[in-house]
Formats: C-alpha cells, structure tokens, sequence
C-alpha cells in the first residue's frame, strides 16, 4: 500500500508540473530560448551525443530478455525465431546507438563511436543479467512487455507529431536563413510553405523542432523504475532509480534548449509523451505486481 501511494501521488504532481512548463513556455519559449542559448556548449554537445542513449539501450534489454526468456524446451521454430529475432534487436539497438552519436559529436571516428555503443550494450545486458537474476519468470514476462511499449510507444508517437508539426528550430532562427522563418509558438501546427523553405535550402530537420526526440529518448531511462521494481535485489531502491532517470531526462532537455535545438514547450510535450506511455504501460501490464511476484 505505501508503493501505491507514493506512486499514486507522484503521478499528479509530475503532470501539473507539466502543465506549468507549458503555459510558462507558450508564453516565453522564444525569451527562454534566447537567455540560454550556447551553441558552443561541450556539455550540451556531449548530450546531443548520448542523450538518447537510454533509448538505444532499453532496446538492448529487451533484445536480451527476449534472449534469456526463450525455453529450449519448446518447439525449435519458436525457440530459435526468439533467440535470432532478440539478436537482431539487441545488436541492432547497439549499433545505431553508437552510430547515431556520430551525427552530433562529428569529430569522434564512426568505428569508435558503434564501439562504445556495443560497449554500453554488454554493460547494459551484464545489469539486466545482475538485477534479474533472482526475479521470476512471471515478473520478468511482465517487465518485458511493459519495456517493449516503452521503448516503442513514445519514440513512435514522437515522430508521428514532429514531421507535420513542422515547428522551426532555434537555431534555425538565429542562422543566416533566420530571415526566411519566424517563431512559431508550439499550439500552431504546420507551415504552409514548407516545401517551398526546403527547396530554397532549409534542411528538413531544421525544421522538426516539436517536440523534441531526444528528451523523448532520455526519459525512457524512467523504465529502471520497472526493472527495478522486478529486481529483488533491488526493489527498496526503485525510486532512486526513478528520480535518477528524471534527472537525466532534465539535463538532457536543459542542454537540447541550450544548444538551440529546442524550446521548452518541445522538450516539456517530449518528456510529457514518454512519461504518459511509461504510466499507462504500468497501469496496463499490472506493473505493481512486480513487487509481489
């Protein structure tokens, strides 16, 4: 009863907060934006980096649960399917998680890059191994399916708003094409002339600023919420798990405002998506039975 009801409070105060970072940004998003803006800024490039990364690794979990999950015992097109198909998810989401950080640190080789995301990935995958260990398989059953729809649901969700929103992004509105386009507040979907920004030069992403993939990204670092609600070892901790992951998520969106990728209202509707996916997974899959099973 104590979980439920700290789980139950918290709930309401994290979507007011929401709520007030909204109206605060449909007011002085632009204002914000401008008091913040470093471009220059290493740590925030750093982010733009491995932001994400929690994203790519919840992948990787999955990937490998599917893997452990698989009984030998049952019929060899099933057993062997899940066992390629895990595979493929966890080395796929290893890959692209250190190859997506080449697009932002451009100066750090490719190869080095894919290896250290493939680094994070065993690292990812030994913590599973380690915290699971003594979970049962009912609860590991649980945990997965709810990991699968938070991996999946927000960045989905995410890329379904972005492209037709076509909110411009701050930096786009401080470079030499500035001129071309004007603030949108974030309640004016679409741009009307588009294609005809795109074909005079604008680059497509410049253009996809809400609201923001890698804060969606970064708060799906809340899941260590579930796993460790799974965890025996380390269920007395679960809340430190979760206000760590809101942690990152924060600094990720601070630094996505900072280096002029986005506004608050984008970085705020990002983490809004991913946080509401993350409580409807629970509520859905019975994520309080984790505890108990």
């Amino acid at each position: 009863m104590k979980h439920r009801s700290l789980y139950d409070r918290m709930i309401p105060v994290i979507f007011a907060c929401i709520l007030v970072s909204m109206a605060t940004g449909s007011f002085w998003d632009l204002s914000i934006s401008y008091a913040l803006l470093n471009q220059e800024s290493l740590p925030a490039l750093l982010a733009a980096g491995y932001g994400s990364m929690p994203n790519y690794l919840l992948g990787v979990i999955c990937g490998y649960l599917l893997i452990r999950r698989a009984e030998p015992s049952s019929p060899p097109l099933q057993y062997y399917g899940r066992v390629v198909f895990g595979g493929l998810v966890l080395a796929g989401c290893a890959f692209y998680g250190g190859y997506d950080t080449c697009h932002y640190i451009t100066e750090m080789p490719r190869g080095l890059a894919i290896g250290l995301g493939f680094g994070f990935a065993v690292l990812a995958c030994l913590f599973a191994e380690w915290a699971l260990r003594d979970a049962s398989d009912a609860a590991v059953a649980r945990l997965l399916k709810i990991l699968i729809l938070i991996a999946l649901g927000p960045t989905i969700l995410t890329h379904l708003v972005k492209i037709p929103w076509a909110r411009p992004r701050m930096r786009l509105l401080v470079s030499g094409m500035g001129q071309m386009v004007s603030f949108h507040p974030w309640y004016q979907p679409g741009l009307a002339d588009k294609a005809q920004l795109i074909a005079s030069g604008i680059p497509k992403d410049d253009l996809k600023s809400f609201p923001s993939g890698h804060t969606t990204a970064a708060a799906t670092a809340l899941s260590l919420y579930y796993i460790a609600s799974a965890s025996p070892l380390l269920r007395s901790r679960r809340y430190q798990f979760f206000f760590g992951g809101l942690l990152w998520t924060l600094l990720v969106a601070l630094s996505r405002i900072i280096i002029g990728a986005h506004f608050l209202t984008d970085v705020t509707a990002a983490f809004a998506i991913t946080f509401t996916v993350f409580v409807v997974g629970g509520k859905l899959y019975r994520a309080d039975l984790l505890l108990s099973e």
